[in-house]
């Protein structure tokens, strides 16, 4: 798991082929002129989900095998749980390959403060529990194909 700042994102472009293509997106792009939905930037090899909703006071946490996630909330601060997968232990949903996610009903050893401008980088090792906020979250995952 890496979290930084937008302003930070050059240090990071070199950790696979496709994040320079994603952070330019995340630089340039004004995401208040865009409806919710996918957005295909190299088809499923890279494209950014943007999602309006109600935060959640609590989640589970989530894991995925095909893909690495950005996500970076645009409305307000958002709370994400943590653990490393390696110490999951409570299956909650069983692996779907074809939706790439499980879930575990573990509790998280970290939580994360997300602000607007900020980013966290989950790999396939970092279950995570996103999308706990208060009131409404606009919110983008970037999924990069592994």
């Amino acid at each position: 798991m890496i979290i930084d700042s937008l302003d930070n994102t050059h240090l990071y472009e070199c950790l696979h082929p496709r994040f320079k293509q994603a952070f330019d997106f995340l630089r340039s792009t004004d995401f208040s002129l865009l409806e919710d939905g996918r957005i295909e930037l190299q088809g499923d090899d890279l494209y950014v989900n943007l999602a309006s909703n109600m935060g959640k006071s609590s989640a589970s946490l989530e894991v995925h095998e095909l893909y690495i996630d950005i996500q970076m909330p645009l409305s307000t601060t958002e709370r994400i749980g943590w653990k490393s997968l390696s110490r999951c232990n409570k299956i909650l949903e069983s692996y779907d390959r074809d939706k790439d996610i499980a879930f575990y009903a573990d509790d998280f050893d970290t939580l994360l403060s997300i602000s607007p401008q900020q980013f966290v980088i989950f790999y396939p090792q970092d279950a995570h529990a996103p999308a706990m906020a208060e009131g409404f979250l606009r919110k983008l995952v970037v999924k990069i194909k592994l």
